[in-house]
């Protein structure tokens, strides 16, 4: 079985505002000048304006989990001042951009993979 991969913007509150998995949604995180890049695709102009105007308070979590090896992983992604936000909307493309990636440990009691 391939790895799962999953990238999940939270609120500041924890609610879950867009979960690639969820959504159907394609992504790709990469290093970048800035930090780390997350391009996620087929991303509604609704969606894409509502996180702007929660740039402040949102966060990103991104994990990896592999059933085969038991092995889970997860990375919280965060900026020291606030993540930059650039939607496509020729391309349902929203492009963010942070500064930090920090890894911790998932218990599997506690991340159950959809």
């Amino acid at each position: 079985m391939a790895m799962e991969k999953r990238l999940i913007v939270k609120g500041g509150v924890g609610r879950a505002l867009l979960d690639t998995s969820k959504l159907g949604c394609g992504f790709t995180l990469e290093p970048s000048e800035r930090g780390w890049k997350m391009e996620i695709e087929d991303v509604s102009a609704e969606m894409a304006e509502s996180l702007k105007g929660l740039v402040e308070e949102i966060h990103f979590f991104y994990y990896e989990d592999d059933k085969e090896q038991q092995s889970h992983q997860k990375w919280w992604l965060s900026d020291l001042k606030y993540p930059l936000l650039a939607y496509d909307s020729d391309n349902s493309l929203l492009t963010i951009e942070v500064s930090e990636r920090v890894g911790f440990t998932v218990d599997s009691s506690e991340h159950v993979a959809k």
